[in-house]
């Protein structure tokens, strides 16, 4: 098991646990409770037990804690209703998506890969060119892929070190035949 570097002192607990009881935002809270409860040594999944985070996310909060303390972990949404796109018009965005391939919809120039899959840069790109449209996150434009009925995948993990299936059956096979 890694050993972690982020440790709290007793003065940035008590200023955590401080913020914890003021906050009125659950989202807020959960940042506030995964960063104290990491930075005081608590086992990792009891922490996404407790605030239902991934690993990832946890250490993303520790890095916003770090980069800027208890304000880097208040929300960034300010509320309201932003929508660039009408309702219409995203039913529109979601059917082209699912009827055009990317290299149907862009460019070759316009593509930042050849993959023939959507990708967020890929619709905020197709978005530009159509609508004339620009979102300053990109979990707007998750949020179009997810309406497409898109979903995030993530790269399988492989060992690059590890040799092939071919040479491991042909080792085997060597070890039985000795």
């Amino acid at each position: 098991m890694k050993h972690r570097r982020f440790k709290l002192t007793d003065d940035e607990i008590r200023v955590l646990e401080a913020a914890e009881g003021e906050t009125r935002e659950a989202l807020a809270l959960r940042r506030l409770q995964g960063v104290r409860l990491y930075g005081s040594g608590v086992d990792m999944q009891l922490i996404q037990h407790v605030t239902g985070a991934a690993r990832r996310t946890l250490e993303d909060w520790v890095r916003a804690y770090r980069a800027r303390g208890v304000a880097g972990l208040k929300l960034g949404w300010k509320g309201g209703n932003n929508r660039k796109l009408a309702v219409e018009t995203r039913e529109e965005l979601t059917a082209k998506l699912g009827q055009l391939t990317v290299a149907q919809a862009l460019t070759e120039e316009e593509r930042s890969t050849n993959s023939p899959f959507w990708s967020i840069e890929a619709v905020e790109r197709v978005v530009a060119k159509w609508y004339g449209v620009r979102y300053q996150s990109r979990e707007s434009y998750r949020r179009l892929l997810a309406e497409a009925g898109f979903s995030f995948q993530q790269p399988e993990g492989i060992y690059r070190s590890r040799p092939s299936e071919v040479v491991i059956a042909d080792f085997e096979a060597d070890a039985e035949k000795k």
